[in-house]
C-alpha cells in the first residue's frame, strides 16, 4: 500500500528576513550559577547586583538559556573569553568585564540576532546600545551588569528560524496506520487504532490506573469499549497485552506490577466483554523495554504503558 508523506529538509541558510525566536529562560530551569539567578519553588529570582563574571560562569549562564557556543565560532569571540584548543572551548575563570560591542560579539557567535525593534526593548539603552537611524550603536566602555539586567539584554535577542521546505515522497505503509513501514516498529496494526510514533498501538498508564496499582479506572472504560470493538472486529486476531513500567523502584516489583496490569485489562475485556479467554495473552515486561530516557519525568511517563500486539 502506497502512502503520500511529508518530509521537512533545510535547504538553505539563515537569512535576516527570517522570523526568529525570542530568546527565554526556560521555564523548568534548576541549573544555573547563583551568581546570576537562584531558583525556588519553581520561580527565578535574579541577582540584583552588578558584576562582571568569568567566562566559564557566563557560558554557564547562555547554556541555561539553551546556547552553546561552538568551537568554530569560538574564534570570533575576544580571547580572553574563550580559546580552542584540539577542538575543545575552553573559557577564564577569572571575572572579566567587556564593552557592549564586545558583549554583542560574544552573543552574536552562541547564534543571536539582534534587531532595531529588539534593542529599542532595552531599558537605559545608552548603558548597552542605542537605536541611531534605524542603526544599533554599541557601548565601548567595559560595563558590568546584574543577573535581571543581564536577563532584560538576552530578552532583546533572538533566534533565527531556520527555513526548510516541505517535500512529499512515497513510502510503503502496509498496514494504514500513518507510520511507514521502515520506521514502523509494530507492523500489522489493526484498522481503526491509533498509534504513537513508533507504529505501536499504546495505552498510556497515567489514564488506565493510579499510582502504584494495578485495578483499571472507571474512565478508562471508553477507552476498553474501542478496544474490545477492534478485537471483536477482526476476529482472525489475537491480542497479546503488555505491561511495562518505568524504573522507579526494584526490578522485581516493577516486573509484579506490570504483569498485574496487563492481568487486568485481560480480565476486564473477558468479563466485561465477553472475549474469548484464549484470544487474549497478558505479559509483563516490568522496566526492560523503555522506549524513553528513564532520566527525565516525560520520558518515565512514556515508559510507563501497556502496549497491544495484534497476533495473526
Amino acid at each position: 500500500m502506497k502512502k503520500r508523506s511529508i518530509v521537512i529538509s533545510v535547504v538553505f541558510a539563515v537569512a535576516t528576513s527570517v522570523a526568529a525566536f525570542a530568546i527565554q529562560l526556560p521555564a523548568d530551569v534548576t541549573d544555573i550559577p547563583s551568581s546570576y539567578a537562584t531558583v525556588s519553588n519553581g520561580k527565578v529570582k535574579f541577582a540584583s547586583d552588578c558584576r562582571a563574571y568569568p567566562s566559564s560562569v557566563f557560558n554557564a549562564v547562555l547554556e541555561s538559556y539553551g546556547l552553546e557556543l561552538t568551537a568554530e565560532n569560538a574564534a570570533a569571540v575576544p580571547s580572553t573569553y574563550a580559546k580552542v584548543k584540539d577542538g575543545t572551548v575552553s573559557f577564564n575563570t577569572t571575572a572579566m568585564a567587556y564593552s557592549p560591542m564586545k558583549y554583542h560579539k560574544i552573543l552574536t557567535a552562541y547564534g543571536l540576532e539582534l534587531t532595531p525593534e529588539g534593542a529599542a526593548t532595552i531599558e537605559g539603552t545608552k548603558n548597552y546600545c542605542q537605536v541611531l537611524n534605524g542603526k544599533i550603536v554599541f557601548g565601548k566602555s567595559a560595563m558590568a551588569y546584574s543577573g535581571s539586567k543581564w536577563n532584560q539584554i538576552l530578552s532583546a535577542y533572538t533566534l533565527p528560524v531556520t527555513p526548510v521546505v516541505v517535500v512529499e515522497v512515497d513510502c510503503i505503509d502496509s498496514d494504514g496506520d500513518t507510520v511507514c513501514d521502515e520506521i514502523d516498529v509494530c507492523p500489522g496494526t489493526p484498522k481503526g487504532v491509533e498509534v504513537d510514533e513508533r507504529g505501536c498501538w499504546v495505552l498510556e498508564q497515567t489514564y488506565l490506573f493510579d499510582f502504584d496499582k494495578a485495578e483499571l479506572k472507571p474512565e478508562f472504560m471508553p477507552l476498553l469499549d474501542h478496544v474490545a470493538r477492534i478485537v471483536n472486529d477482526n476476529p482472525k486476531m489475537n491480542l497479546q497485552i503488555e505491561g511495562h513500567t518505568d524504573s522507579i523502584g526494584t526490578e522485581e516489583y516493577n516486573q509484579k506490577l506490570s504483569e498485574r496490569r496487563a492481568d487486568a485489562i485481560k480480565k476486564a475485556l473477558v468479563s466485561t466483554y465477553k472475549i474469548e479467554p484464549m484470544r487474549l495473552k497478558s505479559k509483563g515486561f516490568g522496566e526492560t523495554k523503555p522506549i524513553a530516557s528513564n532520566t527525565t519525568a516525560e520520558g518515565r511517563a512514556k515508559n510507563r504503558r501497556v502496549e497491544l500486539t495484534p497476533l495473526w
